[in-house]
């Protein structure tokens, strides 16, 4: 059964029910040690359940869907570059991130479960985030995802199908690993173009062909698009609904709320830079919990 708004409940291991299965447990082991010492008795029972509080889940949710590219170390040619050190986070930062995260008790979501809630208007954790990695650099199979499995964390690859198997760039058997662990797949387009500038015909193909490579080549349903540059307008938004997706995302608006439902081919997402310190980063994952507070106050200010 779904949590109610705002409810925290403790599933906690019934005291009668160990004391029950300790007693059983224990006529078991002694009618063994009294039998014949031939025979083999093996005692099966249920591990102990986990003693912590269920997740509280809210219909007023402030999901920050964090937006990242590169997960790598720079050597000291590209950390000249302004433009890579900006795309770049190194693997130990987004090992704090990520650590952090999971101490706080944030859940990690992927992007197709915050854009059904959006549609059906179900509820999701009050304290989440969602994990995005853009364009499929291959650092996002050799460091990224160690990091995620490491905490027990999710994210999802807007991946541009032109890069699959390209130097520097996953492979398919990279994304086949990753989808079976920890990481999902969504579609970025097929060579990255600027979606607003180009013809009906080259848009409607970099929309549907890249859909029709990632679940042909994986296997999965692709609901969701990234506009490369977060670039888009009204042209790119229909074509985008008519090549299937359910949702798309842009750069920038913050935390994804239940008002964004309204319009779901905008999606916000907060970008992660190079520069992003824990200090900056705790603030923007944070900012979710902020508009949840701020609401509830007011709420009770007009109660």
């Amino acid at each position: 059964m779904p949590l109610q708004t705002n409810e925290i409940s403790r599933n906690l291991l019934s005291p009668n029910r160990v004391a029950t299965q300790m007693r059983a447990i224990g006529i078991i082991a002694a009618a063994s040690m009294a039998g014949c010492a031939t025979q083999t008795v093996t005692v099966t029972h249920e591990p102990a359940a986990s003693i912590k509080p269920a997740v509280a889940m809210t219909t007023n949710f402030a999901v920050p869907v964090l937006m990242y590219h590169r997960i790598c170390d720079l050597t000291p040619r590209e950390a000249r570059s302004p433009l890579l050190r900006d795309l770049s986070v190194p693997p130990a930062e987004f090992d704090r991130q990520i650590a952090y995260l999971k101490e706080e008790g944030f859940q990690f979501l992927l992007v197709s479960e915050v854009e059904k809630a959006l549609r059906e208007g179900t509820p999701l954790p009050v304290k989440a985030v969602a994990i995005t990695m853009d364009d499929g650099y291959r650092d996002n199979f050799t460091e990224a995802l160690p990091i995620l499995q490491k905490h027990g964390a999710r994210a999802a690859v807007f991946m541009v199908t032109n890069n699959f198997d390209r130097p520097e760039r996953l492979a398919w058997s990279d994304a086949r690993t990753m989808q079976g662990g920890a990481v999902a797949f969504q579609s970025h387009t097929v060579s990255h173009p600027d979606l607003t500038k180009l013809t009906q015909k080259a848009l409607s193909f970099e929309l549907e062909e890249s859909k029709r490579i990632l679940e042909t080549g994986l296997g999965i349903t692709v609901t969701s698009l990234a506009y490369p540059a977060g670039a888009f307008d009204p042209r790119v938004v229909i074509a985008t609904k008519e090549a299937g997706y359910l949702a798309g995302w842009k750069k920038g608006g913050g935390a994804v709320q239940p008002t964004s439902a309204g319009k779901p081919f905008e999606l916000p997402r907060i970008r992660i830079h190079g520069r992003t310190d824990l200090v900056k980063f705790k603030a923007r994952v944070r900012s979710g919990l902020e508009i949840q507070a701020s609401a509830r106050s007011q709420s009770l200010t007009r109660s």
